[in-house]
């Protein structure tokens, strides 16, 4: 009988030991809160997982029925309560780990958390990072190793998702907010250098902090195998390459907002040899895919280039595999990632670089210059796309994952107009950013965007009204494919702001001596000031001869050197803000 029992303990505690191994699907869940089973009130006295920061009079997290993320109770941290909660992670050193809750901020007011590496004391703190919710959904993470805050956005007044993966064993860091990534970072960096998690700080600094907690779990996942994380890439090779199952935690980067798709992915690396065009492509594919391209030395700071799902129309494959290009330059890194947003399975993909010239309107470094005016398109090839990418098409090839591209710059600052109102049958979508080129998606400064304007036609084409533009600023005009591929027409329309007329330009300038021989005085005064003044002596050729430009004036006399004129007939031009005012002037020696 003791035989018995002795294999019988064997043999369950085998069985324990094989069930209590994580997965990717089946991560062990070490702490887990959801906030049913206090009496209303602090929870420090209620559980071992929650405590107070020491010293001071603070107090600890308030389970309350005020607000709910499923069940009926969630966590308050409240400003005016003097709280300062401590949820405890157990001091682990090793190991991977994935922490995430559910969280609240209402409206107009703010949240924020802290990891610490070890217990804080009365005296002193052990800050890993710090996490910001601030007033109407701006948030953003503070690190200790030097770098810039990263900005993020939130829904406030709304309950959302927060998520930590913590790997240990290699020193990493990820944080998600809702559906996306907003940063990753070496873990141990913080006030104090530690590679421990003691910790998470949940503190309101004033009254203006106050924020709900629920469905907080701790869970061990698999160590970080190939290919499974950015740190983990896999190396890539020009033509074909092969993508696994596409398992665990490494996406991220746009995760569905229904099912939560997109967590998983599988990575390349690819050390850039030429400069060129950089193409990722499953197309004639039998599987859904999305593809992403990244620029970074490491993982820690990655630019996103491209990201597609389903643009690849082919007749051998799938319409919902992906294309997409970037412009790289050589001895970059690239990593490329290929996510589960629809299937985990494995799949062929092939790797390419381009070194043909940049096709004229396919990207903004090869933008068409223009002028106001009326303007064709016939057809929408390029696949560098910003004002897209719809990522989760249905149907099809990707909405706006192709576009035109078209600059302006403005000799006078003034109110742009863009439009396929009158020229468009299609559906039509535009973007105009304000320049330089980027290289980031999220890089370029957005000014306007309109898609399935109410205003014209049958509501589908597009239309922005009073752009404001800045003289000498070049400004990109983005047309991309919306779900037809018709030509049309739009229109580029601008109209100068003028705070100086011709007749006040006219009436408040004086022209002096006229006959002149080695200086002539131009006097000018306005009720107005001239965002620019422009003033040129020309011959009767119409060569410049002198010229002068001023900024921001109203009033002043401006003189103008004629040593070296032959006597003659000339010929002054004085233009601001639009206005032209011209005076004959006589040089006599």
């Amino acid at each position: 009988m003791k035989n018995f029992y002795a294999l019988f303990s064997i043999l369950f505690l085998a069985a324990y030991s094989l069930r209590a191994q994580p997965t990717c699907e089946d991560p062990v869940v070490i702490l887990e809160d959801d906030a049913e089973s206090y009496a209303s009130g602090d929870v420090s006295m209620q559980s071992p997982n929650w405590t107070v920061w020491p010293g001071g009079d603070a107090v600890g997290a308030v389970a309350t029925d005020e607000q709910a993320s499923g069940g009926v109770q969630s966590l308050k941290i409240d400003g005016s309560n003097n709280t300062d909660a401590l949820f405890l992670l157990g001091d682990q050193t090793s190991g991977h780990y994935i922490l995430q809750w559910d969280m609240l901020v209402p409206d107009s007011m703010q949240g924020y958390f802290n990891l610490q590496h070890e217990m804080p004391t009365e005296a002193s703190g052990a800050w890993a990072f710090d996490v910001y919710f601030s007033e109407g959904g701006a948030g953003r993470l503070e690190l200790y190793d030097g770098s810039d805050d990263v900005a993020f956005s939130y829904p406030p007044g709304e309950w959302f998702f927060v998520t930590l993966l913590l790997d240990l064993d290699n020193d990493e860091a990820r944080l998600w907010i809702e559906d996306k990534t907003v940063a990753a970072w070496q873990f141990s960096t913080g006030s104090t250098d530690l590679l421990q998690m003691n910790s998470i700080n949940f503190y309101p600094d004033d009254e203006t902090y106050l924020f709900y907690l629920d469905n907080i779990r701790l869970s061990e996942i698999p160590p970080a195998a190939e290919g499974q994380y950015c740190y983990t890439a896999v190396e890539a090779s020009l033509g074909t390459n092969t993508t696994p199952e596409i398992v665990c935690f490494g996406g991220g980067y746009d995760r569905s907002s229904d099912g939560l798709e997109g967590e998983s992915g599988y990575w390349f690396r690819y050390v850039v040899e030429t400069d060129g065009i950089l193409s990722i492509s499953s197309c004639g594919n039998a599987l859904d895919s999305r593809g992403w391209i990244f620029r970074g030395d490491d993982c820690h700071n990655l630019v996103i280039l491209g990201v597609n799902d389903d643009q690849c129309l082919s007749t051998d494959g799938n319409d919902y595999a992906s294309y997409r290009e970037a412009l790289v330059s050589a001895g970059e890194t690239v990593y490329i990632m290929w996510d589960n947003i629809w299937s985990r399975e494995g799949f062929e993909w092939t790797l390419d670089i381009s070194t043909d010239p940049l096709e004229e309107g396919q990207w903004c470094q090869s933008a068409i210059p223009i002028g106001p005016g009326e303007y064709f398109i016939d057809e929408i090839l390029g696949d560098a796309a910003v004002t897209g990418p719809t990522i989760d098409a249905s149907g099809g090839r990707t909405p706006h994952a192709q576009s035109i591209w078209y600059s302006f710059t403005p000799e006078m600052d003034g109110l742009a107009q863009v439009t396929s109102c009158e020229g468009a049958a299609s559906d039509t979508r535009v973007a105009v950013y304000r320049g330089p080129c980027g290289t980031h998606l999220f890089d370029y400064d957005l000014i306007g965007l309109s898609d399935d304007y109410d205003g014209c036609g049958d509501g589908f084409q597009s239309q922005l009204d009073s752009i404001e533009m800045v003289a000498g600023e070049t400004y990109y005009i983005e047309w991309a494919d919306g779900w037809d591929d018709e030509p049309f027409i739009w229109y580029l329309n601008f109209e100068p702001l003028v705070d100086v007329t011709e007749a006040e330009l006219d009436a408040g300038l004086q022209v002096f001596p006229n006959p002149a021989s080695d200086l002539l005085n131009v006097r000018y005064e306005f009720e107005e000031t001239a965002d620019i003044l422009n003033v040129q002596l020309v011959d009767a050729l119409g060569r410049s001869l002198r010229s002068s430009r001023l900024n921001d004036v109203s009033a002043g006399t401006l003189e103008i050197s004629l040593t070296g004129l032959p006597t003659g007939m000339y010929m002054l031009r004085v233009a601001a803000d639009g206005a032209v005012a011209t005076r004959p002037v006589v040089v006599r020696r």
